[in-house]
């Protein structure tokens, strides 16, 4: 179901709109998708699509979702879009359905109203398509959108979809393995990421972190959480493939990274991640332990030396392929959302998403 936009915006009854349902896990993001949109209308410059999250920290109110939706509409009439179709989707499925409906409805722009899972779902859609794709930030870190140059305040976001101008920028891609695969076995179908994914001490802080220590404590609920963590990790053996150049190492975390930052809206790395390189730069701690952790993650944050921090406790890489085993195989995150015990093997797609912004 969908609320349609047609010159004068209006709100569906109640003020909230209708959401577009489908039952789904996180764990598969298929290139099915892709055969599904094959025979897409051509773009129509007087259509778009907004797509919403209902999920989203800062518009979980109906009525507060309704008006970023109407606002969201009017910013996209001020573009010249006549039609504006506003879909609800409660799902990373309905996420992607609506991005696909959208391509193969001949939408010209696709307007996401959500945090940084809903452009990841969309964008695994629309990488590619060279769609321009429009972000009003309404999660909670917003990662995404404060890396490609869209302000965390709404107003000014919605101003920036108003007028903004299409940039490209990378889009990331993983499969989680083991590798090599089982005999017959197909291949792992791969998943999108904007931000980053990474295995070990990152993907065991999501892990550890509930949401009421996030609630109460905000960002520093992950730190207390590391805390507990560091003293008992020990680094493990791994296996680190970048471009075809394999390095055998420990560690305790590699983190892959597209774009980000250490604490939303405040610390940058000093070497900052540039998300239109066309590059994956991987963060690695090798050391276990607290007092190695604690200085591994400061030199990684104030060091411009590369590829070993000054004292050794970090390692900063970068490659366009990176392949991540380790031995045994550690829990994985992408996005900040937590997935299975696993390996890594990501790649950049450089300049896939078409990102509107000033």
């Amino acid at each position: 179901m969908r609320g349609v936009f047609k010159s004068k915006p209006s709100i569906a009854p109640g003020g909230q709109w209708p959401a577009r349902v489908t039952g789904d896990a996180h764990a598969v993001y298929a290139h099915a998708v892709t055969n599904q949109i094959a025979a897409a209308a051509p773009p129509d410059p007087a259509l778009a699509t907004v797509i919403i999250s209902p999920l989203a920290s800062r518009i979980r109110d109906g009525r507060t979702r309704a008006k970023i939706a109407r606002r969201t509409a009017e910013a996209l009439g001020a573009r010249g879009h006549r039609e504006v179709v506003v879909v609800e989707a409660s799902s990373p499925a309905a996420v992607r359905d609506a991005a696909a409906d959208a391509v193969r409805n001949g939408s010209s722009l696709v307007a996401l109203a959500g945090g940084d899972g809903t452009i990841r779902d969309a964008a695994g859609v629309l990488a590619g398509t060279g769609i321009a794709v429009g972000i009003v930030p309404c999660g909670t870190g917003n990662l995404y959108a404060s890396s490609v140059g869209i302000s965390r305040d709404i107003h000014e976001a919605l101003a920036t979809l108003a007028t903004g101008s299409p940039r490209a920028f990378d889009v990331g891609e993983v499969r989680l393995g083991p590798w090599p695969a089982a005999v017959g076995a197909a291949p792992p179908a791969p998943m999108p990421f904007i931000v980053a994914c990474g295995t070990g001490l990152d993907a065991r802080l999501i892990a550890a972190t509930s949401y009421d220590m996030k609630r109460r404590y905000g960002v520093a609920a992950y730190f207390l959480a590391a805390t507990r963590l560091l003293e008992h990790l020990r680094a493990q053996p791994t296996v680190l493939t970048i471009d075809d150049v394999r390095t055998e190492l420990e560690s305790v975390v590699v983190l892959v990274a597209n774009c980000g930052e250490a604490i939303p809206g405040g610390l940058l790395p000093r070497r900052r991640i540039d998300p239109g390189d066309g590059l994956l730069h991987v963060f690695i701690l090798p050391r276990g332990g607290v007092v190695h952790g604690i200085r591994g993650a400061l030199e990684l944050m104030t060091s411009e030396a590369a590829p070993m921090s000054p004292s050794g406790s970090a390692m900063r890489l970068v490659g366009s392929r990176v392949r991540v085993e380790v031995t045994p195989a550690q829990p994985t995150e992408i996005d900040g959302d937590p997935f299975p015990v696993a390996s890594l093997d990501a790649r950049i797609r450089p300049g896939a998403l078409s990102v509107l912004r000033r």
